[in-house]
């Protein structure tokens, strides 16, 4: 396990790095080294949240659920105020400071996961969902909804089921849950019209390619003219047509700068990271542990997914950034906090079980010196 634990944390950065070459080569065009240094900024940051995880027993994370959720939950409040949220394209999600954002969103997503498995935890195996933990992520992922960030909403639930899925609760209450959770999505995606176009965009892009199905279009565009090699790093000549190709976008300029090989890469870096989440919650020493890790790995394989699928037309565009990789700082600082509490999760149950045969060894060697007649002919 300690090899997953160094490779969890070689393949995380490795991603990051990556990711701020692309950046630059997104951005340095029009804006020189800007958002080269503002990314280091980020990278740093998220590296320092990352060691400070994985100093944290993950256990402690029960106590200090109840302070993430109110926080999550007053700053989802506030972002929507008008003069405190910053309204861009119609959006209220950030919180500006000068030179530093702050998305409420990306913090309530880690608060989502670790509420609901500090709750769930104490139910006894075999018990029904509880709806008063239910109800308290449902009014986050309400909140973020509002905003509006349909994507992040939907990265939200895949955190809550995963970390239900992970627990010992009834199996089919587990079932009604996800079953409802995904017919709620889809309602929920096509109230609004810009949903709705972006879902027909989906299903026939290059019909609309001069309206709701131009990203896509020009992101598939750029991918085709990558081929397998790509052609090479800071030559694209499709990222000025791709609207928000350093964010949302950005597995198209892999595409296009680093080719098919590229991607495989990138596909494979995020395939490695769920199995070995998957492996984490799997090998985890309490249910606490399997739930938090269960619903990160969750959390970070669908926010990948659906990225990386949006930019091939594999599923619709929702606007999710690609973790570690795409430009934006609460997004980076919260995937490596993920990264850094599996990590723990990992060292903690593995310290678990080496030191539980210990113990029985020790129980066993009294239980035999207290039968023993020589031993009790010395005392």
């Amino acid at each position: 396990m300690s090899a997953l634990r160094a490779n969890l944390l070689f393949v995380s950065s490795g991603l990051a790095l990556l990711g701020t070459v692309m950046v630059y080569s997104a951005t340095v065009r029009d804006y020189g080294a800007h958002y080269l240094v503002t990314r280091g900024l980020h990278v740093a940051l998220g590296l320092a949240v990352l060691w400070a995880a994985t100093r944290v027993r993950y256990t402690a994370w029960r106590r200090l659920a109840p302070w993430l959720y109110g926080a999550s939950a007053v700053l989802l409040v506030l972002v929507l105020v008008p003069g405190l949220g910053t309204d861009v394209g119609g959006a209220r999600r950030w919180f500006d400071f000068g030179p530093i954002s702050l998305q409420p969103a990306e913090l309530a997503k880690l608060a989502v996961v670790i509420v609901l498995s500090a709750a769930v935890s104490r139910r006894p195996p075999g018990s029904g969902v509880p709806a008063g933990p239910l109800a308290a992520v449902g009014l986050l992922i309400g909140l973020v909804v509002i905003e509006p960030d349909f994507g992040t909403s939907v990265v939200m639930l895949a955190g809550a089921a995963g970390a239900l899925w992970a627990s010992e609760l009834r199996t089919r209450d587990l079932v009604v849950f996800g079953g409802a959770s995904a017919a709620l999505a889809v309602v929920v995606m096509l109230l609004e019209p810009y949903r709705r176009e972006r879902f027909m965009a989906f299903l026939n892009p290059w019909e609309l390619a001069d309206g709701p199905g131009y990203q896509v279009v020009q992101s598939m565009l750029a991918i085709g003219m990558g081929s397998i090699f790509g052609t090479g790093v800071g030559s694209s000549d499709r990222s000025a047509f791709i609207p928000e190709v350093h964010t949302d976008m950005i597995f198209a300029l892999i595409g296009e700068e680093l080719g098919l090989l590229g991607m495989i890469v990138v596909i494979a870096a995020f395939l490695f990271l769920t199995l070995a989440g998957i492996r984490i919650a799997l090998g985890a020493s309490t249910t606490f542990g399997r739930c938090i890790a269960g619903g990160l790995t969750a959390m970070l394989a669908v926010q990948a997914f659906s990225n990386i699928g949006a930019a091939m037309s594999v599923v619709p565009l929702a606007g999710m950034t690609l973790p570690f990789v795409s430009y934006g700082g609460s997004s980076i600082i919260v995937s490596f906090a993920a990264v850094g509490i599996l990590y723990r999760i990992s060292e903690d149950s593995e310290r678990a079980r080496e030191a539980k045969p210990q113990k029985n060894n020790d129980s066993r060697r009294r239980h035999r010196g207290a039968r023993d007649p020589r031993a009790v002919r010395r005392g």
